[in-house]
């Protein structure tokens, strides 16, 4: 016979489907995700027609998760899917990262949420998320 469940604690298998928007309810991310706060990022549109003279074309944007193959960010800024973009990763030790990705995911709703692959896997960056790790949560 099986033990009932306490509705205060579900069990683990229903809480990651739960405030997912619907594009990113299926993982086909391969790495290890980082949830961390303590990074800044910003992004730049790449193209022939992204050009505003005398404007800061770069705008910070929030982490969601990182990973050595791509980011998950929340957003004001509306980009379409398939556009190239330069990130700019900032660790609290001021060393940065500049790499090049696409927008492969987007889902619209209270915020806009994009998933950015980068345009090959950042081994360097890989090592730095996992160096700078200070509180690991499974999930």
């Amino acid at each position: 016979m099986s033990k009932p469940t306490n509705p205060a604690n579900p069990p683990d298998e229903h809480w990651s489907k739960t405030g997912v928007p619907a594009p990113f309810k299926v993982n086909r991310r391969m790495g290890i995700r980082y949830i961390r706060r303590d990074i800044g990022v910003t992004i730049r549109k790449i193209g022939l027609f992204n050009f505003n003279m005398g404007t800061n074309q770069e705008s910070s944007v929030k982490l969601v998760d990182i990973s050595s193959r791509g980011v998950m960010i929340s957003t004001e800024i509306k980009f379409s899917l398939k556009k190239q973009v330069l990130l700019t990763i900032r660790f609290a030790d001021f060393k940065e990262y500049k790499i090049m990705g696409k927008v492969v995911r987007k889902s619209e709703g209270d915020a806009l949420i994009y998933g950015i692959k980068f345009d090959k896997v950042n081994n360097k960056l890989a090592d730095k998320l996992l160096a700078t790790q200070r509180k690991l949560s499974f999930t």
